[in-house]
């Protein structure tokens, strides 16, 4: 072989072996590592084992499919330990009637301009140390007057007794159930800003019995009329929202609301 040949392979192997070794680099374990990454909606990290799942902005938070696809992993959990608040999938029927045409509005952790009361998420604080909340749930848009359905079996409970200070001038006239269902007992759900009710607190209801209908009561007026829902674990969660500690018992319906709508 002459010398410019061997010359020439000898450069030829080199630069393979760069090839291959960069290669070799590009795989998981070059990847930063993974682990919970706080909503940019809230800035809310529970301080548990769960991720509350990552939203690229408050504006993409507002919509369910901000939310990671619902994938439900066997029993429900009914700890907050492990307990994953945005992507928990609890088991319920769609609140409207199928055919209804619904668009969202606001979901969950989206800002609002009210001082956070004991219950509710917040986002952040003002310059004076108050307290602002977030969404508690989500807004599914749809004409005054439209049918409201109960997602479980369940009772309908009286808000005023659990959360307080209740706050009427938000939610308006509601309707609250707490299921009554094997894998969903105990979680509540709250339909805000109804035009009326059709139940009151102690009554035992079915899936998809009508309960109320939509409205703009509360501070829904001047909105799009939509019906707020929203839901609440039988336990307490703890989130950490920048320096602040919350401990609520409020999580994102979004992935349980998309999974029922594909199922009704």
């Amino acid at each position: 072989m002459t010398g410019s040949r061997l010359l020439a392979r000898r450069t030829l192997m080199a630069t393979l072996a760069i090839v291959v070794a960069a290669c070799g680099s590009s795989g998981p374990s070059a990847a930063s590592p993974s682990g919970p990454t706080p909503s940019a909606a809230s800035g809310a990290t529970p301080v548990t084992s769960a991720s509350i799942g990552a939203s690229p902005s408050p504006e993409a938070a507002a919509s369910p499919s901000a939310s990671p696809t619902p994938t439900p992993a066997g029993p429900l959990p009914f700890a907050p330990a492990g307990f994953q608040p945005r992507a928990t999938v609890i088991p319920m029927g769609f609140p409207l009637q199928r055919g209804i045409k619904v668009t969202f509005g606001d979901g969950w952790g989206a800002l609002r301009v009210e001082p956070a009361l004991p219950y509710n998420m917040t986002y952040g604080r003002t310059a004076n140390g108050t307290l602002i909340r977030a969404h508690d749930g989500l807004d599914l848009r749809v004409p005054i007057g439209t049918l409201v359905l109960s997602p479980f079996d369940g009772t309908v409970v009286d808000p005023t007794v659990r959360w307080i200070p209740w706050a009427p001038d938000r939610y308006g006239t509601v309707v609250a159930i707490r299921s009554d269902e094997p894998g969903s007992e105990g979680f509540v759900v709250i339909l805000a800003h109804l035009s009326g009710r059709r139940v009151r607190p102690g009554d035992q209801v079915r899936r998809g019995e009508v309960v109320g209908l939509t409205g703009i009561s509360g501070n829904a007026g001047g909105t799009i009329p939509h019906l707020h829902v929203e839901i609440r674990a039988p336990f307490l969660i703890r989130y950490r929202v920048g320096v602040v500690v919350r401990v609520i018992d409020g999580f994102d319906i979004g992935p349980s609301i998309l999974a029922a709508m594909r199922r009704d």
